[in-house]
Formats: C-alpha cells, structure tokens, sequence
C-alpha cells in the first residue's frame, strides 16, 4: 500500500508492500539566481528506522524525471546511502538533495524510489505538477524553506546558501518535541524597485487558517535594497498549541505598503496544558461525552486509527505520531472532539454512522495481516463513501487482477475514478495504482504498469499497455459501466 499526503510542495511516502516499511519525506524549493536562470532544490528525507540496513548502511536508488508536458528535460538516478553505524545504534534519517536549473515554465517532476537492500522490494513513486516563474525586473520571493540545522560554512555544496550550510526540515509537522521554527527565504529586485540601497521592510509572521496574525507571532526587518536579499530567522514556537497555520513573509515599502508576500502551511501538534484547556470550545463542562463510556484505552485506540481516512491532516499527525502516548480521558476528548467538529448536534450518531461504515470496509477489504481501513480500496471508500460503480476484473490477458471505481462527484470535483490493482495475486489486498482525484495518486503510466504481469516495461516513455486482445481497462476506465 502506498500512501501519499500533499500538503503544497511537501509530501510524505510510506510504502508497505511485501512487507516493505520504507518512508520519506519529500519536499520542492523554488529558487533563483536573478541574471542567470531559477533552479528547483528536490529533497528527500529518508525514515532511518524504515529501511533496510546491510552491514551497518542503507542504499536506495532514486530516479528523478523532470517533464515539460510530453518531453524529458532532466533525468537524474542516483544511489542514497546513508552512514554506517555499529550493530546496537538507532538508525538516523538521512537526506538526498538534487537541484535542477530550468527555464521559466510549466513542469512536471516524477520520483521513483527503491530501497536495493530488501529483496524485491516495491518501487515507492509519484508525480506532481509545478510551475516556476521568477521575473526579471518585479520583486520576487523564493520558497519558504524549513530548517533543521544552519551552520555557517564556506565549503560549498548543494546545501550551501549564502555562506551557511543549511540542513532543511523536510516536513511541514511540528510537534511537541519541537519549539523552534527556522526558516530561509531569498527576496529578489528590490534594489530595481526601490532603487540602489534604499530601504524597505521585510514583515514575517505565523497566522491562523482566518488569516489573523497569532499572538506575537510578528516581526519586522528593514533591509537595504539589493538583487538578492536573503531571510534567515526563526520563531520560538513553545506557546503555539495544536492547530494548522501559515508561515508568511511580506515585502513592504517605506510607506508600509504590500509589494510582494508567500507564505507556507504548517501543522502543529501540542496540547495545550490542562489547567488552560477550559476555553477551548470541545470541553463541556457539566457534560458527559458520549466517548466517557469507552472505558477500554486499547479499544479507544483502534477506534482512533479507524477514523484516519476522514481526518484532516493535522488530525493525520496526532493519530499517527500521537495517540499511543496519550492518556485514556485524553483519547476520549480527542474523538469527542473529531465527531463533534463534524456535527455539533448529534455527535454520536456521527459516530455510529462511520463504525457501520467501517466495520462493513473491514468485511470486504480486510486481509490476514491489514484491517480493511487500512487497506487502499478500504480508505478510500471511507474518505469518500461508496462509489457510483464498480468493475471487478478478476483476469484479463497480461493484467494484474484489478477494479476501477467511478465516483459521479467528490465535492466539487466530477467524474472521478480510481484504479486499483493486486500485484502479489495472493490476498485481497489492492494497490491504488491511480486517481484524477485532486491530491491522490496520479500515475500517467498506469495502463502500462497494469498490464506489465506479464509484459516487461523497458520504455519509461511508454504510457499505453503493449496492445492485446482481450484487454479492456482503458475502455472501463474511459467509459465506467
């Protein structure tokens, strides 16, 4: 099972297949060097405990494609390998970075991932659109990067900007163990637009999902006006609690007018202590929560984890980083509260109305070794609810077993399908292979990869499936039944 979560340019990869643990962290920075050309700096951050280790060290092969429409602009395959370490040491996370010098334009980026220490392991993959347009003569600003670790150096490398080496936090998560928030942005033409070292104001601050400022959570620089003007700050974040914010950057002219701003979304989980919890509006006093008569902490845990296919992303965290360590009356007012977001008025009967769902997902998707919410056609199915139509292809010459599910809506969206498909022909468990679903899996070679059971794909080019009779999911997908 793959699992991908887009949040802007930062994307988290989990692969389970075949047994199979690996997971990275990706993330895309734009940059520019103003005279020159914009260049893209990939990172991919690897879980240390996720991978496999042979004689103290991990090694993964990872390809990079970077597409303009049809054509290949970049192409770059490298091996990942992380420090070796003695016997009884914590692997640690290691990362890769790649940059690429590009034109102004509309692209695509592709990466593949495998990790050639585990024997047939599953190639973890995924595309996304970007675009990248830095102008000559109006004041620009770069991505907002995220730092881990900045430490002034003069040897230069691909982690090297404006004399300091900077290890990026290749994530947009930040959890209780984490206090400081390090970022670095590059600001560009201001001495075009104000003149020769002139001044003029760099605003940064965290904001909440209405675009209000947070607490004290802004601060104002006057910088002198230069082709680049590099940002590198930070914010202490020990008195942010659990919500979804906005990391903004303003550029302002004397007078405190808006020229130019970016901004960066980011998910903080703290709870906030217990003797400050009164105002928050899920505690009711007086009230007894429907969850108080789940006594039982492992039943209160596996309830949780059920409901990850529709919580948000923050949400995603807590449950998946969060939860076990969590107290039983913590575990209560956590699932009060998602219920109770979702209807204020009968929050049980929410409730009640999903674990049917769920219980009914676990009967149909379930395998020896995976709940069926855990599985993709079981998430899926929960996060958007019961498709319009399904066809089931249980064989068809040179495919892998395979069904194609047709949504009318999803929200806004229209016509939406889902192809999955069972490579390992031994369980019930199918792999979503692809979606035109905003933020799922979006894979151009699909038909190809389908029908590559007993078809070798050699063409990284090749989208279709060899032609053959008998085939049909192209037709089914096209025209759903």
């Amino acid at each position: 099972m793959m699992r991908l979560f887009l949040v802007l340019f930062s994307i988290i990869i989990s692969s389970f297949a075949y047994g199979q643990s690996m997971e990275a962290y990706f993330n895309l920075t734009r940059f520019n060097i103003p005279g020159e050309r914009p260049f893209i700096d990939v990172f991919i951050s690897f879980n240390g405990r996720t991978v496999s280790l042979l004689d103290g060290a991990a090694s993964i092969e990872s390809t990079i494609i970077i597409r303009d429409g049809e054509h290949i602009i970049d192409f770059r395959k490298t091996k990942v390998e992380s420090s070796l370490l003695d016997i009884d040491s914590i692997p640690s996370d290691f990362v890769d970075v790649q940059r690429f010098l590009l034109k102004n334009g509309k692209y695509s980026i592709e990466v593949m991932l495998i990790d050639l220490n585990y024997e047939n392991a599953d190639t973890l993959k995924f595309s996304l659109p970007f675009d990248l347009f830095f102008s000559g003569n109006q004041v620009g600003i770069s991505d907002i990067e995220l730092v881990e670790r900045i430490d002034k150096s003069e040897v230069e490398n691909l982690f090297s900007k404006a004399g300091y080496q900077i290890i990026p936090f290749v994530s947009d998560y930040y959890d209780k163990s984490r206090d400081d928030l390090i970022f670095y942005c590059e600001i560009y033409n201001t001495d075009k637009k104000f003149g020769i070292n002139e001044k003029f104001l760099v605003v940064s601050q965290i904001t909440n999902t209405g675009g209000e400022v947070v607490g004290s959570y802004r601060k104002m620089m006057r910088k002198e006006s230069a082709p680049v003007d590099v940002i590198l700050s930070n914010f202490n974040i020990s008195e942010l609690y659990s919500g979804t914010y906005n990391l903004e950057i303003e550029v302002r002219d004397k007078e405190n007018n808006l020229i130019k701003s970016n901004s960066f979304r980011f998910f903080r989980n703290k709870m906030m202590p217990f003797k400050e919890a009164d105002t928050i509006e899920y505690v009711l006093s007086g009230e007894v929560l429907f969850t108080q008569m789940i006594p039982d902490k492992e039943v209160l845990l596996e309830y949780l984890r059920s409901t990850w296919p529709r919580a948000e992303q923050l949400e995603r965290n807590i449950i998946d980083n969060q939860i076990s360590a969590s107290t039983t009356e913590e575990l209560q007012q956590f699932m009060y509260t998602f219920w109770y977001k979702r209807n204020p008025k009968q929050p049980q009967e929410e409730w009640d109305k999903y674990h049917d769902m769920v219980k009914m997902v676990n009967k149909l998707y379930g395998t020896q070794i995976r709940k069926g919410y855990e599985t993709d056609r079981g998430r899926v199915f929960l996060q958007y609810d019961k498709p319009n139509k399904i066809v089931e292809v249980p064989s068809e010459p040179s495919a892998y077993p395979y069904e194609i599910w047709h949504y009318y809506h999803i929200d806004r969206y229209s016509n939406i399908r889902f192809v999955f498909y069972n490579r390992d022909l031994s369980t019930n468990d199918y792999s979503l292979l692809h979606s035109d679903m905003r933020g799922e899996v979006y894979n151009r070679r699909w038909e190809a990869e389908l029908h590559s059971r007993t078809t070798p794909m050699n063409n990284i080019d090749n989208n279709n499936a060899v032609p053959h009779i008998g085939g049909r999911a192209k037709d089914y997908y096209d025209n759903p039944r």
